[in-house]
């Protein structure tokens, strides 16, 4: 019985991905996908807690973030669109691939302390915070949404590096013994606390980019080690 316990978590994580979806709302949507960020994350917090872990609930989780980091964002993200026409879906539908193949990948690595690959919720976590920018009437971002090259380019960009082979460093790196992998956590976390106040429109999508910068300065310290 103990062992349900995460997955009851998880299983919380889809459903909210679920809402985003059936909201129709790009405000609202991106709320449940936080939520869904929320539960993504303590759902491993309670399996350490709990000291418990099955293959289900690792088939579970994969398949609760292809649908509140890979399908939600991307649904919603379409509501955006400067096309009028079917091309309109094309980014989109690359990002939701993109995610099912990260995911799937995942799943197949040895346990690690970076991450092999953008994590797809930090993907997602860009896209709605482009989302809540253009929401909220930031004048840059709305305008950015308008070129139909942004629009096409962002969830291309989010794929790849999802895909690809970039360590980026997680929050498993903070037990590690190096200085550096504590560092740069704390500095991300430190950020976005910072932009959450001064800036909340962009706090997402500029601390994603915080964190994939220092993730590329991170790589070129640790090469040799």
């Amino acid at each position: 019985m103990k062992k349900l316990v995460p997955s009851i978590f998880t299983s919380f994580n889809l459903l909210c991905g679920f809402f985003a979806i059936l909201c129709d709302d790009i405000r609202i949507g991106s709320i449940f996908i936080l939520c869904s960020l929320f539960f993504d994350a303590f759902d491993g917090l309670v399996a350490r807690m709990l000291n418990v872990s099955s293959e289900i609930g690792k088939e579970l989780d994969s398949l609760s973030d292809l649908v509140s980091f890979g399908v939600a964002p991307a649904y919603l993200y379409i509501l955006i669109s400067p096309f009028d026409n079917m091309w309109k879906y094309v980014p989109a539908s690359i990002f939701v691939v993109a995610a099912a193949f990260r995911l799937a990948k995942f799943n197949l690595l040895p346990a690690s302390k970076y991450f092999k690959g953008m994590p797809t919720p930090t993907a997602a976590f860009f896209l709605i915070g482009v989302l809540l920018a253009v929401y909220y009437g930031d004048n840059f971002i709305y305008d950015l949404s308008k070129d139909p090259a942004f629009y096409a380019a962002t969830p291309i960009v989010l794929s790849g590096l999802m895909n690809s082979n970039m360590n980026m460093f997680s929050l498993k790196s903070v037990n590690s013994g190096m200085l550096i992998d504590k560092l740069f956590p704390a500095s991300c976390f430190l950020v976005f606390l910072i932009l959450l106040f001064t800036n909340p429109e962009l706090a997402l999508p500029l601390s994603t980019l915080v964190y994939l910068t220092l993730s590329l300065v991170h790589n070129v310290m640790t090469r040799n080690r």
